[in-house]
């Protein structure tokens, strides 16, 4: 067996034990000025299901988490999120918002943070993925959500 399938299946393993369902919503920023509001951010597919690890902070003196609570790039009350490597986190017209739980709930709803997200892979096999996120407040929804 090879080491990317240890691995992954390691990492499979993890999040069938600690893991907690999440639902990841992707949304793709239309620009349209017949309206007042000329950008508006439309849900692009349908929700995609998976599991993941949450934790919150580490506070340790030297811990990355730490450090960029220090440079001021993290806020208290931000939490991390370790997912499998392979899902889509990024592109220049996505924004992303992640529910923690099923059921769905308002309070429950984050969006993506810099630095972010962090991938770890092995000879160009993703294997995990480390995801800074920030609790939507208000309503639960992402800045101009249709």
């Amino acid at each position: 067996m090879s080491v990317q399938t240890q691995l992954t299946e390691g990492l499979r393993k993890i999040i069938e034990r600690a893991g907690t369902p999440i639902r990841v919503q992707y949304f793709t920023t239309i620009y349209d000025d017949t309206y007042d509001e000329s950008i508006s951010l439309v849900q692009s597919g349908g929700d995609l299901w998976t599991s993941g690890v949450f934790f919150s902070l580490s506070n340790k003196p030297g811990h990355s988490d730490s450090i960029l609570l220090e440079q001021g790039k993290l806020i208290n009350g931000d939490s991390k999120l370790f997912i499998h490597g392979s899902l889509l986190l990024t592109g220049s017209e996505l924004s992303i918002k992640i529910t923690i739980g099923s059921p769905a709930s308002i309070d429950t709803n984050y969006s993506l943070i810099t630095p972010g997200p962090i991938s770890y892979s092995v000879s160009n096999t993703p294997i995990y993925k480390v995801v800074y996120i920030r609790k939507i407040g208000g309503m639960g929804s992402l800045f101009n959500e249709q």
